[in-house]
């Protein structure tokens, strides 16, 4: 027997869980715990082969840990785009009310304009000053309210 086919033994003690676990997946894949296990463990260091080299090919594509590198990381690849997905759809909700709210304004101002006289020539110059002064009030009241010390012109 050659060292490459020799038979080496582990024993090893697990959790109750784990042991459970084991042998489930050994019936599902109509293996022996043995070759479970053993399947298992060679994922594991395929796996810490794959990734310790990033991306190097020296087995050529095809192989068993060009394969299994690509299935972990389409699998990573899927867990971010559900992370973005699921982040996507919690700013949809501030965006629609964003939306509902400038509208709102929008329609306030279309109302507003409905509602006031238009203005001679001689008073336009004075109404403007007026409300210059009003609207920069308003402002600083929405910005103390929101507690921005950010201002704009």
């Amino acid at each position: 027997m050659s060292e490459r086919s020799a038979r080496h033994h582990f024993q090893t003690y697990v959790s109750r869980d784990l042991y459970e676990q084991v042998l489930r997946e050994a019936a599902v894949q109509r293996q022996t715990v043995s070759e479970r296990i053993r399947a298992a463990l060679e994922e594991i260091y395929a796996i810490g082969e794959e990734l310790g080299r990033p991306f190097e090919r020296e087995h050529g594509e095809g192989s068993r840990g060009a394969r299994l590198g690509h299935r972990v990381l389409g699998q990573f690849e899927e867990r971010i785009v559900g992370g973005f997905s699921r982040q996507i759809g919690e700013i949809q909700a501030p965006r629609e009310q964003l939306r509902r709210l400038e509208a709102m304004v929008d329609r306030q101002y279309v109302g507003l304009m409905l509602q006031l006289p238009d203005v001679g020539a001689d008073e336009e110059q004075k109404r403007s000053a007026s409300a210059s002064r009003r609207y920069h009030a308003w402002r600083r009241a929405v910005e103390k309210l929101l507690g921005s010390t950010t201002r704009r012109p």
